[in-house]
């Protein structure tokens, strides 16, 4: 938190919009709404613990780890969608995933990335167990999250 936020200030804004998951109303959908909180998630995770490293290191910038977050988000949304049809037995998360994006990372800095984007994938699970959006179990329902402006700061 910066100087001069509150906690609440903290959770009004997002990098991340909910317009990177959909191009029209049919695809306002409680899968698409679960994939832009996945990448609003990753976003933090990734910001907060790598972001300084990330572009000392090797230049990468807020912009490029939204874009990140938000491709790790729908490359999720195709695995989910494989394992809730029964053609893949697990989710899973592959070094490939963050190295296709950012090749010129080091093995442990990945593998590091790897990790984080695992604990937010889990954390994001355990709010799914208590929130009454069912997003999975839903998924293809309309989701009026997307139309709610005090969501999108």
């Amino acid at each position: 938190m910066t100087a001069g936020n509150t906690a609440e200030d903290e959770f009004e804004y997002s990098a991340i919009k909910p317009t990177s998951f959909y191009s029209n109303n049919r695809e306002k959908i409680k899968l698409n709404w679960f994939c832009y909180e996945l990448a609003v998630g990753v976003h933090d995770r990734i910001t907060r613990d790598f972001g300084k490293r990330l572009k000392r290191r090797s230049g990468i910038d807020d912009e490029t780890i939204v874009g990140f977050s938000i491709y790790i988000s729908k490359t999720m949304k195709e695995i989910i969608l494989r394992k809730l049809s029964g053609k893949i037995d697990e989710v899973y998360f592959s070094y490939e995933m963050i190295e296709s994006y950012f090749p010129k990372l080091s093995d442990k800095l990945v593998n590091q990335m790897m990790d984080a984007i695992a604990e937010v994938w889990d954390e994001q699970l355990s709010w799914c167990e208590v929130c009454p959006t069912r997003c999975i179990s839903e998924k293809y329902a309309y989701c009026s999250l997307f139309d709610d402006e005090t969501v999108h700061l």
